[in-house]
């Protein structure tokens, strides 16, 4: 037998459901790269597989053995290892611990210099391979990220949990089986191909197993799979006449739920082209996961497409399905659409106070008052028109009442917007009632609409503040009621410059608490929530920071300044610390920084006045000196304070060479912390540099 042989590892299972299994193979690829390396394993040409029914690894050449290698083992030090000049018992029983004799010690130095240990080298002997990877597979399946695992009895030792019941695994590392078993399946030579190929079931080449599993109608490359969507939608809009109208999310969900796509194309009918487009894309994709298109001219068209697990013999016939179900569909939107408008999105506000927003937090109605109440309260720091702010922030949720948009429940906000329009409201609100909810997803833009951003900026602090009052915290696991994702799309909105918020996050939970408190409907929102919730969107920042293409230390450096500023300016104030910690003097004014929070946190508390009669060396006079030429101009601007921070590099680095802070003479010493502590205040004007 050949030193190196392919390795390949497929885990066989019912449908996973879309999204999961890239993340499953990208952690089975991780682990397993690790256990390889680990074990110094030498491999080559690492390529994953994943489609709704596998996660596949291959590799195209792995040792089979692994190499003999050297091991030290490093014993007591020698002045417990030796009394009397004679091994100790505890040399003697730490030896027969190791499996040695005391003989096969020597004293070496560990290279810390502070003494030398008994240290002996032996030699391992090296494993198989195949047993090695055989005791890892389970531990790494057991730990492979999903969002449910499932157990199930059909079977003997059955017990394995895993995001879907597992139906066989090949472990072959050349002719060799790796031999282990999980979830009751042990591991062999036989993979299946499509459910519908006629040869679906045999041994797959373990030399070629993506070749293999294609000529079973099993494209296992999710790369090599998306681009055969996307080429087949390509092909498709130039058969038809039409252009796509882009969806990469849904391009990514159709491809983790096929294994050899090939595009359908179906026609609805033309009367539903009244419909607005998204009535028809949301219905189309979310329900049928259809592809809508446009004609030539932008317009809308009634000509979708379906992404097909299988290539059918008779393609009419799904596609005449699909047509079925699509025009069905559209045909209860219609139905909705027609009669919707004849109640106005005002005369709807009433009907808010019958829906529950979150047991314990009252009625729907209840925080459309209170989202009211804050942009009304805060429009010109919200940069908004006071009255068509509160108009949109009154009316922005009505169409929650709607036939179609509770048919449809990914058309709120957008329906909003059209029935507001038909209202003969003015399109300053209709637009903010329509993007009010964006962002949703973490990758989403903020909306265009000034007002929609207001009422986005209050809603997610209301959302928060109410959910942290009822305890409902998210923790490493769960976060069911999506806060994480709240205060997420809150710090988006914040940090917009195009549409600035010149309110605090401190002033937007304490508004915002002011709503809730004023209804004394249910509950009142204490100090501790809203420092909670500010601690919860700070850790979110701090996580954030690399999107913001700042450090997390720049970031952090920025919030703790004395002064709390409006987000967007934290995050330009972050994004000069981010450039300048990278400069010398940057590194050498932060070193000055962490000395003096250092020192004087362990001073405890110190003198805000400092006396220049008690100064002793010229250091301290010319850092006194500069000091109070920085303070009595300091600049406003971020950029020009950061630069008249940096004057102080010099006088600071002469003070730490020069004077003993801790002196013997009580007053010197206070004096010299006073000192220090007004250079830290200084700093911290702008933020805390020590951080960096």
């Amino acid at each position: 037998m050949s030193d190196k042989q392919p390795l390949l590892i497929e885990i066989g299972v019912e449908e996973i459901p879309a999204g999961v299994a890239p993340r499953m193979g990208n952690a089975l690829k991780t682990a397993l790269s690790k256990v390889l390396s680990d074990a110094n394993i030498e491999v080559s040409e690492l390529k994953l597989g994943v489609t709704p029914r596998r996660l596949l690894i291959h590799i195209a050449s792995c040792q089979v053995m692994q190499e003999d290698r050297e091991q030290v083992i490093w014993g007591p030090p020698e002045n417990v290892a030796l009394k009397d000049g004679e091994p100790s018992k505890a040399a003697e029983g730490f030896a027969r611990k190791s499996g040695l004799s005391v003989s096969d010690f020597e004293f070496a130095d560990k290279g810390d210099g502070k003494a030398k240990y008994m240290k002996a080298t032996i030699t391992v002997k090296g494993r198989k391979v195949a047993d090695i990877i055989a005791e890892a597979m389970p531990v790494i399946l057991r730990g492979l990220p999903s969002p449910k695992q499932m157990q199930w009895q059909d079977g003997e030792n059955r017990s394995d949990a895993f995001i879907r019941p597992i139906r066989w695994i090949v472990a072959r590392l050349g002719d060799e089986i790796i031999p282990f078993e999980f979830a009751g399946i042990k591991a062999g030579k036989d993979s299946y191909g499509h459910r519908m190929a006629n040869n679906a079931k045999g041994e797959i080449s373990v030399e070629k197993p993506f070749e293999w599993l294609e000529e079973r109608m099993v494209i296992a490359n999710r790369d090599v799979r998306k681009s055969s969507v996307f080429k087949g939608l390509e092909a498709a809009c130039g058969d038809a006449g039409v252009t796509l109208v882009e969806d990469n999310d849904l391009v990514e969900e159709v491809t983790d739920l096929t294994e050899w796509p090939h595009v359908i194309t179906g026609h609805y009918l033309d009367e539903f082209l009244k419909l607005p487009i998204e009535v028809s894309r949301i219905e189309l994709k979310h329900h049928q996961r259809c592809f809508s298109t446009q004609d030539k001219a932008g317009n809308t068209s009634n000509v979708f497409f379906a992404v097909a697990n299988i290539k059918s013999k008779n393609p009419a016939i799904v596609a005449h399905g699909n047509e079925r179900v699509v025009n069905a569909r559209l045909a209860d939107a219609m139905f909705f659409f027609e009669r919707d408008p004849k109640e106005t999105l005002e005369a709807r506000v009433e009907k808010l106070s019958e829906i529950v927003f979150q047991d314990g937090l009252g009625m729907l109605g209840d925080q459309v008052r209170r989202l009211r109440g804050f942009v009304l309260d805060n429009a010109h720091k919200l940069g908004v028109d006071a009255n068509a702010a509160q108009r949109a922030a009154y009316l922005c949720k009505s169409d929650l009442t709607t036939g179609l948009v509770n048919e449809f429940p990914e058309l709120q906000g957008y329906m909003g917007g059209i029935y507001a329009k038909m209202d003969g409201e003015s399109d300053e609100v209709a637009q903010a009632i329509a993007e009010h909810y964006a962002p949703i997803g973490a990758d989403d833009a903020v909306p265009v609409s000034p007002i929609a951003c207001a009422i986005g900026v209050i809603e997610r602090a209301d959302k928060l503040l109410g959910y942290f009052h009822l305890g409902k915290i998210p923790t490493a696991s769960a976060d069911p009621f999506a806060l994480r994702r709240a205060a997420i799309a809150l710090i988006h909105l914040l940090e917009n410059k195009k549409n600035p918020v010149n309110l605090t996050l401190s002033e937007i939970l304490k508004e915002a608490a002011k709503q809730w408190n004023q209804q004394r409907v249910t509950i009142a929102i204490s100090n501790e929530t809203q420092a909670a919730v500010a601690g919860f969107i700070h850790e979110r920042l701090l996580g954030l920071a690399d999107g913001f293409m700042v450090t997390r230390a720049a970031m952090d450096a920025a919030l703790g300044a004395n002064v709390e500023l409006p987000l967007h300016q934290h995050l330009a104030v972050a994004e000069l610390l981010t450039k300048f910690a990278d400069s010398e003097a940057g590194q050498a004014v932060a070193a000055a920084n962490k000395r003096i929070a250092n020192i004087l946190k362990k001073a405890g508390d110190i003198s805000a006045h400092v006396d220049e009669g008690l100064f002793e060396e010229k250091a301290e006079k010319a850092l006194f000196e500069k000091l109070n030429e920085v303070s009595s101009s300091f600049p406003t601007e971020p950029e020009a304070q950061l630069a008249a921070l940096a004057t102080l590099r010099e006088p600071v680095d002469s003070f730490f060479d020069d004077v003993m802070v801790m002196a013997d003479d009580a007053a010197v010493k206070a004096n010299r912390l006073a000192l220090l502590g007004q250079i830290r205040v200084l700093f911290l004007q702008l933020a805390d540099v020590s951080k960096l």
